[in-house]
């Protein structure tokens, strides 16, 4: 530490602020344009989208820390901006030619809860250097006080070697990505070994013992060093503004994790507004009541038989897309960096295990030990529709490789994945009462009720519904089902997400013109079913139309 300080102070004396070199895409920028949020522009709301993301901190400090590093301090000579959705990133490049990265995350809580959402990260890192051979960027500094002289949460750690994935995914045989399948498969088995303790964050012992006595040891046979524990939850949709922060982990079992995020959302339903009136989502006492019939069926997940050892609490990399793995440019099956571990959780085997962004099956994919096939009729097709199914059958291939491939190598990930969808959509609607209602929850609750004991659940279900509730579902689960497609076909038609956020390598006044149009469409196409206001207000970006 003493070393680093001592470094600190000769590079700022030695080094004049006007010989940084500031970069964004490879043009130069302003510090302020350094600051500000420049990956891509949002539909609606643009404005507040912006000031959200914008992070303002004492740049020359953050350059003395980095330029500190290594065996022989050298000063930053040039910093190139790079954006996630959660976080900037800073390339720094020093006078030795020695490059790092500086990691902060975006304010007003984007990226999760202040000071756990680094920590954590620091955590995971730490933790998978020293207990898997799972490649990940190693730390050489980092803060979670925004107190601090660079006046922001950050991280600065290694550069991660090799290319991302994307850029020659293209290029490489069928033979080259199944042996990449097998090799990510390999290093996700790793993750599924450990077998942590609760539910929660992984942190550095020594930073959350001071900070926070909530915190649970790991075991000698997974953390020798004993320099590890898990803490509250870093993931953002943990983060509370309410008595229950207190709360946010660890849990020690199932039925304690779904039984706080109920209780979260009993919390907030009485403080966030419908946000649309096109389905019902049900009055609050309605909302109160569908959450407490979930806390009263959490206590019997803990022994539930089809759950088991897919409920162990694991850590996983729940984004994994080909941004954020680096492979050797001159072997591409070799995975040489694995980036973005940013709220990062422990949590249930089952609630983890997905596919892979990149590896997802098409929507007509049959799980197990079936070879994807072309289509029946596919020589009768057009051109257009004969290159679609190849597509599709080439993308089934894939996903069908990591689904063997995981069967072989992580058994317990298959397991998990292959357990029953329900449980998985309980937590998941369980969170969603206070933003979409009591919808999707009701609809998982009455799929539990009518399969009681095929479900594998023992006794009586401790609630029930009637013909006349369930029928009355089904009428307002079809207006829910309507506005959820509607949503889910603007975003794809418009290459965007939920918050409507455009990138930067396409012309958002093109975009903005295809929004008002599809909009348009949209209003004609529903006359006599919705009001032309209705259906606007069906419309996920209404404001710029």
């Amino acid at each position: 530490m003493f070393s680093i300080l001592r470094g600190i102070r000769r590079i700022r004396q030695s080094q004049p602020t006007a010989q940084l070199s500031i970069l964004c895409r490879g043009k130069p920028i302003s510090r302020d344009e350094l600051f500000a949020y420049t990956n891509g522009h949002f539909l609606v709301d643009e404005e507040q989208q912006l000031a959200r993301r914008y992070v303002d901190f004492d740049l020359d400090a953050l350059c003395s820390v980095a330029a500190a590093l290594g065996d022989v301090p050298s000063p930053v000579a040039s910093v190139s901006k790079m954006e996630g959705g959660f976080s900037k990133a800073l390339l720094m490049e020093k006078e030795n030619g020695c490059e790092v990265v500086a990691k902060i995350p975006f304010p007003c809580r984007i990226a999760g809860p202040v000071g756990l959402t680094t920590a954590s990260e620091v955590g995971v890192l730490k933790y998978l250097r020293r207990n898997t051979t799972i490649p990940v960027p190693r730390v050489l500094s980092w803060s979670s006080d925004r107190g601090g002289s660079v006046g922001a949460e950050y991280i600065v750690m290694e550069k991660a070697s090799g290319v991302p994935l994307f850029l020659v995914w293209g290029d490489m045989t069928e033979f080259e990505k199944l042996q990449l399948i097998q090799n990510l498969t390999k290093l996700e088995a790793q993750l599924s070994a450990v077998r942590f303790p609760a539910y929660g964050g992984l942190y550095l012992r020594d930073h959350l013992q001071s900070s926070n006595p909530q915190c649970l040891l790991l075991d000698d046979d997974v953390d020798r060093s004993q320099s590890f524990c898990i803490g509250p939850s870093p993931d953002r949709q943990f983060d509370v503004h309410s008595d229950h922060s207190k709360d946010q982990g660890p849990w020690t079992t199932l039925s304690e994790l779904g039984i706080f995020i109920a209780k979260r959302e009993l919390s907030r339903i009485s403080t966030i507004p419908n946000k649309s009136a096109l389905f019902y989502q049900g009055t609050l006492e309605e909302q109160a009541q569908l959450l407490n019939l979930t806390i009263s069926l959490m206590p019997m997940l803990d022994s539930h038989p089809l759950l088991g050892q897919s409920a162990q609490p694991t850590l996983w990399h729940t984004d994994l897309h080909m941004g954020n793995i680096y492979v050797a440019p001159d072997h591409r099956t070799q995975i040489v960096s694995v980036i973005d571990f940013q709220s990062i959780s422990v949590m249930p085997l089952f609630l983890q295990s997905r596919w892979p962004e990149f590896l997802k099956p098409p929507d007509n994919y049959t799980q197990g030990f079936t070879s994807p096939e072309l289509p029946d009729g596919y020589d009768n097709m057009d051109d257009e529709s004969k290159l679609l199914a190849r597509r599709e059958w080439s993308q089934a291939k894939l996903a069908k490789a990591y689904e063997v491939s995981t069967y072989l190598e992580d058994r317990p990930a298959h397991t998990a994945r292959n357990v029953p969808r329900v449980f998985r959509e309980l937590f998941t609607r369980c969170g969603e009462v206070s933003e979409v209602g009591v919808i999707p929850l009701r609809a998982r609750l009455i799929e539990i009720f009518q399969n009681w004991s095929s479900l594998g659940f023992i006794g009586s279900c401790p609630y029930s519904f009637s013909e006349e509730d369930i029928q009355t579902h089904e009428q307002q689960f079809a207006d829910y089902q309507a506005w959820h497609e509607v949503q889910h076909l603007a975003q794809e038609c418009l290459d965007t997400d939920a918050e409507g956020w455009i990138s930067p390598e396409l012309d958002i006044e093109e975009k903005r013109r295809q929004n008002r149009e599809l909009l348009a469409m949209f209003i004609e196409r529903m006359a006599g079913e919705k009001s032309p206001e209705e259906a606007r207000q069906m419309w996920p970006f209404p404001n710029d139309a």
